[in-house]
């Protein structure tokens, strides 16, 4: 009888394994009961528990509290001015008696005061001993929120962690040793304010109990750049700065040296930063292989491979960009149009290039901006600028349209001849120029209304007139934005592409229904895009949109087009563009012929 006795006196003790409250259920009466100047408090509609009080006064709660020798205490706090000697908060994480106000023996944490800190304190009657003092973190704010965490071991070590926005994102403060007790009958918040400050004192997810173990290792959350020199990677949780010097390791697969140092900031312990060699000055993607992340429960990342894409736009100088196309006589239709080309391996700002022409010889007019607002043109790529860039992309195919501007001054090119000059606008240095007249034309065009001019090899001087020739018919005389449809060397071959038969015939008799085409040659992890035009430029069908593609990869294409129906016989173009991991850009085109047995 003696025993079962004893087992109903210490049930309630034994039940109470935890405290665990954030206010959901609306009251703070109950489940677990917090008692004191109840009627100073109240739940809120977000249901956090809040100073509701009038005037000057101190205020407090307590609910019983929790021992156990490895202890965890965690909440969150918000204090919505700036803390002063009669206007702060504690939270006791464990006192011998549920006054809060009397002298007591208790340890607790006080969030403000005179000097503007969190400070742990033990308290013995009326005697307060400063334990640890959170470095950095301040409370001279008009709106102060923090998510506060402490951790005993059973040896007397305490481990302080806080988050300064009140997230769930901790970042170690610092640790100290006091292998006294903690008095843990009751714990409770205690809030002293004057009359201004009555109702601005907020607390909420209050936990003590074992410690909880995080064993979820940080995961990458983004990955750019903070500048043109710096790689900036953030994490979902902070990461441990002490391996800075010794364990952490990165380094980019293909461009090894570029990377000089990494380093956290304090007031970002969640991003890590990576600085670039100033030296370089050229564009390039890359994968970024990190190891050895961690965050400060000791739970490592798995070692982590990301692609990035760096850049510093360069000064342009004679030979980086070219004058590639001109449109000088539309037709009723289009529209006049330049269109440049970045040879380089530079990213080159738009903005800081200057475009003019005049009727004959050198003397120029008035240069107009290649674009008013900052824009990047990578390398082997393409720029046009038209008169109007809507009725342009409505007359001839333009499969990149976001790579066509519409100029306000656009150049008032003459219709039969004129000269066409690129500059610096930082220094006025020619950086190409080109006379253009209709003689340039192929001599057998009857009507060259709406026939651009192409340059043939970006790599041979602008005013040599043999290296310039009239868009193809197949492209509809013009290929804005895009590949030339006429030129000596293809500026981007990087891969080979093999079709299974120069002439197919989808008539579902067994034979050639098919055409097989084979991608060889490009890097793992390559995007592809796969697409069929007719012989006048229009997009047929796509066959595969930005896929990424392995080593060796084969696609078909039945003959169909968008509609599912079989397309007509005739001539057909097979373009396939990719862009590799390394930045390479890189597109090839065949033609095909789908038959019909007659």
């Amino acid at each position: 009888m003696k025993f079962i006795l004893c087992f109903l006196i210490f049930l309630p003790f034994a039940i109470r394994a935890q405290v665990n409250d954030d206010f959901t259920d609306g009251n703070f009466t109950s489940d677990p009961s917090w008692t004191g100047d109840t009627s100073a408090f109240t739940i809120n509609s977000e249901y956090q528990l809040r100073l509701n009080s009038a005037g000057s006064d101190t205020s407090c709660l307590s609910t019983m509290g929790f021992s156990f020798p490895e202890t965890e205490w965690s909440f969150w706090v918000k204090i919505s001015f700036n803390t002063s000697l009669n206007n702060y908060a504690r939270v006791y994480l464990g006192s011998d008696s549920p006054d809060l106000k009397g002298f007591i023996n208790a340890v607790y944490l006080q969030i403000g005061g005179s000097g503007d800190s969190i400070l742990l304190y033990r308290q013995n009657g009326n005697m307060h001993s400063l334990l640890f003092s959170f470095p950095f973190l301040r409370t001279n704010k008009s709106m102060n929120v923090f998510r506060i965490k402490v951790r005993r071991d059973s040896g007397g070590t305490w481990d302080l962690f806080a988050d300064s926005t009140g997230g769930g994102q901790f970042i170690r403060y610092g640790n100290f040793t006091d292998t006294r007790a903690v008095p843990s009958a009751w714990m409770g918040v205690f809030c002293r304010y004057t009359s201004s400050n009555s109702t601005k004192i907020y607390f909420d997810d209050f936990y003590a109990g074992r410690i909880l173990l995080d064993t979820l290792p940080p995961k990458i959350i983004s990955c750019g750049f903070s500048d043109s020199l710096t790689i900036r990677i953030k994490f979902n949780e902070y990461i441990d700065s002490s391996r800075m010097q010794s364990d952490i390791k990165y380094s980019l697969k293909n461009n090894p040296g570029k990377l000089i140092k990494s380093y956290i900031l304090k007031e970002e312990p969640a991003i890590l930063f990576i600085k670039i060699n100033p030296g370089e000055n050229q564009f390039f993607c890359d994968s970024l292989r990190i190891q050895n992340i961690s965050d400060f429960s000791n739970n490592f990342l798995t070692d982590t491979s990301v692609l990035i894409c760096y850049y510093i736009p360069g000064p342009c100088r004679p030979g980086d960009m070219v004058i590639n196309e001109v449109l000088f006589h539309p037709d009723a239709s289009g529209s006049k149009f330049i269109e440049f080309y970045n040879c380089s391996a530079k990213i080159i700002s738009l903005n800081k290039l200057l475009v003019s022409n005049s009727g004959s010889g050198s003397t120029s007019v008035q240069p107009e901006r290649l674009c008013t607002g900052e824009r990047l043109l990578a390398p082997k790529d393409f720029y046009v600028i038209s008169a109007d860039s809507a009725k342009l992309c409505s007359r001839y195919y333009v499969p990149y349209p976001d790579k066509v501007a519409c100029l306000e001054h656009f150049p008032s090119l003459n219709c039969d001849s004129g000269y066409i000059i690129l500059t610096s606008a930082e220094d006025s240095m020619v950086i190409d120029a080109m006379s253009y007249s209709e003689s340039m034309h192929l001599s057998f065009l009857s009507n060259t209304l709406g026939v651009s001019l192409e340059r043939l090899d970006p790599r041979v001087p602008s005013d040599c007139r043999a290296n310039w020739q009239s868009a193809s018919e197949t492209s509809g005389f013009a290929s804005p934005a895009y590949d030339n449809s006429h030129y000596v060397v293809d500026p981007h071959n990087g891969f080979d592409l093999q079709l299974s038969n120069s002439i197919f015939s989808p008539d579902d008799d067994g034979k050639d229904d098919l055409l097989f085409i084979k991608v060889n040659n490009v890097e793992a992890g390559t995007l592809l895009s796969l697409r069929i035009f007719d012989i006048k430029g229009t997009l047929i069908k796509i066959i595969a949109g930005s896929s990424t593609v392995s080593e060796n990869s084969l696609f078909l294409w039945d003959g169909t087009g968008s509609n599912n129906l079989t397309v007509s016989m005739g001539y057909y173009i097979v373009f396939a563009e990719s862009l590799s991991i390394s930045g390479k850009h890189s597109k090839v085109k065949k033609a095909v012929i789908v038959a019909r047995k007659l």
